[in-house]
């Protein structure tokens, strides 16, 4: 236990095993911890501050990982390397945690959740938060005052629970936001309530078990797409009402949702372009875009398959093609 220390050197502990650490309000020139054993929890946290890269490749903490209201970096690159790492408990990245740098996790074991809630990560220009071939058991929260600038990556991450960005913002402008294509979401995918994402957002060939729920959300691609969820697998229904704003192209050709999709109230924009396409899409239940659907441009339903009815009772677009598409009482 080390508290408002400073560390003029790095620590260095390689292939070292410990019973638990904890590290408050102390300073740090850097971490090397490769293959680190931890036998409880590893705590970096109430304001330490880390000037070079953390390096926990390989490590294995049996309990929780907590680096709340830590600072790291600023460096070029990444600010905190922890590939191939297992963590038994939850892995704390939050309440004003700062990385001026990239954070690597690729194929990260989580045995619990995954919390940032004001959290900030920031490589502008470059990636700010990568999760590849991750596994966390429980939920993943970006939400509730989360900030990246620098693209987040969670390509083929697998959650046990649910996805949750509320109040998150994703800044990579002209670029992509957020990636998530071949994501597996046991749960819920929550990116609405003023989930805000400035650059695209990917959910190619995503599966979701619950819904994918985007009410009150934001996706700012001008001129690009906005949210491409081409192929993507919901179990439940997916809710772009009441307050969802799209500026670029929203695409959900070739979707497999098993409930409904409902676009009520929400905006799409994309001038010169189809502003939503759910071409070739299959939907269990119905498909409203009734009342306060906005579309500047056309809205293409060619070839897909619906399970309900299809409701465009008061929506205002530029045209909706629905040229091969059939109605089935039940799928």
């Amino acid at each position: 236990m080390f508290v408002d220390c400073v560390f003029e050197e790095q620590l260095r502990m390689r292939s070292t095993s410990l019973q638990a650490i904890f590290l408050g309000g102390c300073e740090l020139s850097g971490l090397e911890g490769e293959e680190l054993r931890v036998e409880q929890d590893l705590q970096l946290c109430e304001g330490s501050r880390v000037a070079q890269p953390i390096n926990l490749e390989r490590a294995t903490i049996s309990e929780s990982l907590s680096f709340s209201g830590a600072s790291l970096g600023p460096v070029d690159g990444a600010a905190l390397i922890a590939n191939d790492m297992t963590i038994g408990g939850h892995l704390l990245l939050s309440n004003d945690f700062l990385a001026a740098g990239a954070v690597s996790m690729r194929r990260m074991h989580i045995g619990g959740a995954l919390y940032c809630a004001r959290g900030k990560f920031m490589n502008p220009r470059g990636t700010a938060l990568v999760l590849d071939d991750a596994q966390i058991e429980g939920n993943v929260l970006l939400s509730q005052g989360f900030k990246a600038r620098g693209e987040v990556s969670l390509l083929r991450a697998r959650m046990g629970g649910f996805l949750y960005c509320a109040h998150g913002a994703f800044e990579n402008p002209g670029a992509t936001a957020l990636a998530a294509d071949n994501v597996v979401i046991g749960g819920r995918a929550f990116l609405g309530e003023w989930f805000n994402a400035k650059g695209a957002v990917l959910l190619r060939d995503a599966s979701i078990g619950g819904d994918l729920y985007c009410v009150g959300g934001i996706c700012q691609n001008p001129g690009g797409i906005a949210l491409d969820a081409e192929r993507i697998r919901v179990g439940g229904s997916v809710r772009m009402h009441t307050r969802f704003l799209a500026q670029g192209a929203v695409r959900l050709a070739g979707a497999t949702i098993g409930g409904t999709l409902n676009c009520t109230g929400g905006q799409f924009e994309n001038r010169g372009g189809v502003a939503l396409t759910a071409e070739g899409a299959t939907v269990g239940g119905d498909v409203v875009l009734g009342s306060g659907f906005r579309a500047e441009s056309s809205v293409c339903f060619d070839r897909a398959t619906i399970g309900g009815v299809l409701d465009v009772k008061d929506a205002r677009c530029d045209g909706v093609s629905m040229k091969g598409l059939r109605f089935i009482e039940a799928i």
